[in-house]
């Protein structure tokens, strides 16, 4: 299939531009290398990303900005990251297969009535990385045939959007019991995306579902990494940055993803920290 160029002040995902684009602000801190799986993807060195990794869990927050739910990084190269391309594990570790959509996080949302500990009277939401849809092989983008379900991060409605949400989160084994009453999130009128441009991420719950106040957080500041990546996200302002422009390019085979099996019940690892 033939992908034209965006008729709006976009890239399409599979853009080959993703494969050069963010290459100088991750080359410092990671590696790329062939996957049998996913193909060329981008791999953080042991000293940025430790064993216990998992990606929109370690080593950030949740940020509220523009009516949109932001995963606000630690990292240096976190923000090409967690706002462009699609995480997967693979062989242990995670892999970032290159996108050039942005997003203010590529995750799907489920909610809970039930916390851990079987108290109702907080409510926790979960969030795991979109599993992606293509590969990378000699530039050119592949559909993927399988999508593997990705695991699942959960947190109290309250502790949310607070500092270091890691530190109060339900991850690996220990969400099975959150994610036996949890329902994957859809609102009320999904948006539908047609031609060839991938779905946008998907949409997350309104603060005022999950009982949080956002009016402080909505006029917080972007930092220079957030605002840089707003920018790369239109060729408007990406090519004044050094991007490559929008290409018409080839996205092959045509096929229709085979959806593997998605429990909320996935454990990546079993978490050194967070509640049990």
């Amino acid at each position: 299939m033939v992908v034209d160029v965006p008729s709006g002040d976009e890239y399409a995902d599979t853009d080959p531009s993703a494969l050069s684009d963010f290459s100088p602000a991750l080359d410092p801190y990671g590696t790329w290398v062939q996957d049998p799986t996913y193909g060329m993807v981008w791999v953080p060195n042991g000293d940025q990303a430790g064993a216990t990794f998992q990606p929109y869990d370690t080593a950030g927050s949740w940020n509220y900005v523009d009516g949109d739910y932001v995963w606000v990084s630690d990292f240096a190269w976190g923000w090409v990251c967690f706002h462009y391309g699609r995480w997967a594990l693979s062989a242990g570790r995670w892999e970032w297969i290159p996108g050039r959509r942005y997003a203010g996080a590529w995750v799907n949302w489920s909610l809970s009535s039930v916390s851990s500990a079987g108290d109702s009277a907080d409510g926790y939401i979960g969030w795991a990385p979109m599993a992606p849809t293509w590969f990378w092989t000699g530039g050119t983008a592949i559909t993927l045939s399988v999508i593997t379900p990705q695991p699942w991060t959960f947190s109290s409605y309250r502790d949310f959007l607070g500092p270091n949400v890691s530190s109060h989160v339900v991850t690996g084994s220990a969400a099975a019991a959150v994610a036996s009453h949890s329902r994957p999130y859809v609102p009320a009128q999904p948006s539908v995306t047609t031609g060839p441009l991938p779905p946008s991420a998907p949409h997350a719950p309104p603060p005022a579902m999950l009982g949080l106040d956002v009016s402080h957080l909505a006029l917080a500041a972007l930092s220079v990494q957030e605002s840089r990546a707003r920018q790369l996200a239109r060729p408007s302002t990406a090519i004044a940055l050094g991007a490559r422009p929008p290409a018409r390019h080839v996205l092959r085979p045509v096929l229709r993803p085979e959806v593997a099996p998605r429990g909320l019940v996935g454990a990546a690892r079993e978490p050194s920290r967070g509640r049990r």
